[in-house]
This record gives C-alpha cells, structure tokens and sequence, in this order.
C-alpha cells in the first residue's frame, strides 16, 4: 500500500463550518477509511511560523484526554496552506445546548469538571487554549464534551497578522485585554464564563458592544449563579466566582483543581 499525497487521501464530503480564518469540511481518509475533520486555513503562514505550527501540532497530537478532540494529522499543501485533520464529533456544539437547556447543575458540574481535566493535560505540555468558548466545545450523541481548536487563535492571528484582540471577547480574561500574555489561568477564566452560562442560560459579563464587555470584564462583578439559578449551592457559587477573579492569583492554582472542586456537584 502506497501513502498517498494528501490530496488523494483526504476525499471532502461536505462543509461543517467556516470562519474569518479557516474553513472545516467533513472528509473520508482514504488510507485509513475512517471519517474526519479537515480544517483548513484560508491563508499560508509568513516566514518562520511553519515550524513553529508543525511543532505546536505534534504536541496538541500527543494530548489523549476522553474530552479532547484528537488531532491525527497536520500538514501544509501544495499551494502553502496549512491543514489540520481531527477527529469527526457527531453531535452539536455546547452553544446548541445552552440555550434550550436541559443541563441539570449535575450534568453541567460534570461537563466543567472534564473539561478542566482536559484543558489541565494541555496546560502540563505548555500548551494554552486560548480560546475556550462553547462554539469549540464539542457535544457528542452520548453526551460526552470535547474540547477542540488547541492554540489555533493564536496561530491565526499570527498569519493574518491582526491586531485584534486574541480569541473572542465574551470569554477573554481581564489579562488577556490589558496586552499580557496567555496563560493557563486564562483558560480557566474563560471556562468559568463557560460554566457560569451552563448554570444560568446568561453570560456574566455582557455588553452591546467589544467595549462595553471589556469594560465589564475588568471592572464589574458578576451576579451570583444562584440568584437565576436556585438550583445553584452556595459552594458552587464560591468555585465560579474564584475562576472570575480578575487577578489571576485569585483562581485556582491550576485546572486540576478545578476539577476536583467540581467533581464532588457533579454526582
């Protein structure tokens, strides 16, 4: 058996998604016949990042977690473009799920807590998310989540070369906004966003426009999950507010320990 040239061996079967930077169709490998994503950057990289993206990708390949979409293969095309080949998700995303919410405190306890156990593993092999929002948050037919799209904000904003503020505004962290690095802790602000509207169908930090929901991330303190949640203990209340800290200090020491203080209102 020959390997064959990516072209002949990913054979596209429709579109799932696109976005300001790349693109994402469902595809059948033909050499190991099983169905994946493809995900395709709409521009190639400038000088030097190639490295640096194939090197970040073996990493985020050697992540196996149950709630972390598997990357099977990276690459760049004929023409430069740089590709990703992931795992196929059959199922919504967690936006999908918010809304019409069926999520008991239990269930999304539960979903938070894997989540932070995934996005712990990436944190141990220095990779940050840097843009976990329920848009890559993956839901399968078994109700399982899985965390998709490690480093990829970065990465895109780095080839087009964009000023703008790094991952999406809703879910950035006070840091993020004021220029400073990513770091782990960052991740785990956004997933408490995350949480915080699993719990409530709301998101806490919301304005009509970038400005006004950067100003209420560094500025204003979310309400209680549990006043439009009665469901909501008192504990849990305690867990979102520490990951919404503004000072990073104040969170958790790291996603692990999220997990573990979430854990216990899963059951």
């Amino acid at each position: 058996m020959m390997i064959t040239s990516q072209k002949d061996r990913y054979e596209l079967l429709g579109q799932l998604g696109s976005g300001a930077t790349s693109r994402v169709e469902k595809a059948r490998d033909n050499l190991l016949g099983r169905i994946v994503a493809l995900k395709t950057f709409l521009s190639g990289f400038g000088d030097g990042l190639e490295q640096q993206f194939l090197y970040e990708a073996q990493i985020i390949g050697q992540l196996s977690h149950p709630s972390i979409v598997q990357l099977y293969d990276v690459g760049i095309d004929e023409q430069g473009t740089p590709y990703l080949v992931m795992e196929y998700v059959a199922g919504k995303t967690l936006d999908d799920h918010i809304v019409p919410s069926t999520l008991t405190v239990q269930r999304a306890c539960a979903w938070a807590a894997n989540l932070a156990g995934a996005l712990a593993i990436a944190h141990g092999a220095g990779i940050v998310h840097g843009d976990v929002r329920p848009g890559n948050i993956l839901v399968t037919a078994e109700n399982q989540v899985k965390l998709g799209d490690f480093g990829i904000a970065r990465f895109a904003l780095e080839i087009f070369g964009s000023h703008q503020l790094m991952g999406t505004p809703a879910y950035l962290a006070p840091e993020q906004i004021q220029g400073e690095p990513h770091d782990p802790r960052s991740d785990q602000f956004a997933l408490g966003i995350v949480l915080y509207q699993m719990l409530t169908r709301v998101r806490p930090f919301d304005g009509s426009s970038l400005g006004a929901v950067c100003a209420q991330i560094l500025n204003a303190e979310p309400t209680a999950p549990s006043l439009y949640n009665p469901e909501v203990p008192p504990a849990l209340d305690l867990i979102v507010a520490r990951c919404l800290a503004k000072n990073p200090q104040g969170r958790f020491v790291s996603c692990h320990e999220l997990a573990s203080a979430l854990y216990p209102l899963a059951r």
